[in-house]
């Protein structure tokens, strides 16, 4: 590497630490307690395992089922595996604390809320390596609390993209996936994604500039050989899209949410296209005038949260159809 190659690589790297960085400290601040909060609310059990290879450690928020009542059954359960969004940048890992906690009782399933490293000090494929980590924990069942044959993924934004790489590439399949708001094909560059037609209204998500997204692509793929190659970027483990097809669980037990204002809605959309001309079955929800996050601080009793948890209720229903 040329001085002036690693120069500017370094100058990179500085500046994307610098805008994370100070992100992560603002968020930090700010959901701090209210993460805590929800976690006591919801009753997760926060565990660490050992990280991939061996190396470092993983947080884990673990939510339990019911354990009583007509339908309870003793014996091992089924398990979701939930993985947080924020752009392989942002740790919001407990934030989705509610969503795990309604899957767990409805479903009557464990779920498994689970972090992964942050980009860019832990590049792709780090937050993937994590993620499978956090599987072969699930797979391990060392304690005998989970069915192995009864295991769903699922995840928002990055954690959706994760989960979907996940299925697409496991040698063992799982039973059923749920995605919301997916990044899927990152061959191509953010700011030459389709332009959604408009914003989001105000409350109903929000619209990642061409900017932020560039960013998040340059910290997520900073430690991959530049110049990147469109065979680089198709990796499935990254661009869950060029997985094989039939990879995924049929009979509407894949379900992909894409928003309308949203530059990542319209691969989403092509995934569920291309898994549905591949007679996989997938459920598509395609959401108008929603941006990316729209189901994330919805004020309760409002019209946005009444969709946010629509879309939750059908996501249960995919997830429970997946673990009968």
């Amino acid at each position: 590497m040329s001085l002036l190659l690693w120069l500017k690589k370094a100058f990179l790297y500085a500046h994307l630490k610098l805008h994370f960085g100070i992100f992560n400290l603002f968020l930090h601040v700010i959901l701090f307690r209210r993460i805590r909060e929800m976690r006591r609310l919801y009753h997760a059990q926060h565990l660490t395992i050992s990280g991939t290879n061996g190396r470092g450690q993983l947080k884990i928020d673990l939510y339990s089922p019911p354990f009583a009542g007509a339908h309870h059954t003793p014996g091992p359960k089924p398990v979701h595996i939930n993985l947080h969004g924020g752009g392989f940048c942002l740790d919001l890992h407990g934030t989705d604390a509610r969503f795990c906690a309604l899957v767990a009782k409805e479903v009557r399933c464990y779920v498994v809320d689970a972090d992964y490293r942050m980009a860019p000090d832990h590049p792709f494929p780090a937050a993937f390596e994590d993620a499978q980590r956090v599987l072969d924990w699930v797979r391990a069942n060392e304690a005998g609390m989970f069915d192995m044959g009864r295991i769903t993924l699922g995840g928002f934004s990055a954690g959706g993209n994760l989960a979907l790489a996940l299925v697409g590439t496991a040698e063992e399949h799982v039973q059923g996936v749920v995605a919301f708001y997916p990044p899927t094909d990152c061959t191509i560059p953010y700011r030459l994604k389709p332009i959604p037609d408009g914003q989001p209204p105000i409350g109903r998500g929000r619209m990642v500039s061409h900017e932020e997204g560039d960013r998040i692509l340059a910290a997520y793929l900073f430690g991959l050989p530049t110049p990147w190659t469109r065979e680089m970027l198709a990796d499935p483990r990254m661009s869950p899209r060029f997985a094989p097809p039939e990879n995924f669980p049929d009979k509407g037990r894949t379900m992909i949410v894409s928003c309308e204002y949203d530059y990542l809605g319209e691969e989403g959309r092509e995934m569920g296209r291309v898994l549905e001309e591949a007679g996989r079955g997938p459920e598509v929800l395609w959401m108008e005038g929603m941006g990316h996050g729209f189901d994330q601080l919805c004020a309760e009793g409002s019209e946005d949260a009444r969709v946010r948890d629509e879309v939750w209720e059908k996501a249960v229903k995919v997830i429970g159809r997946a673990q009968a």
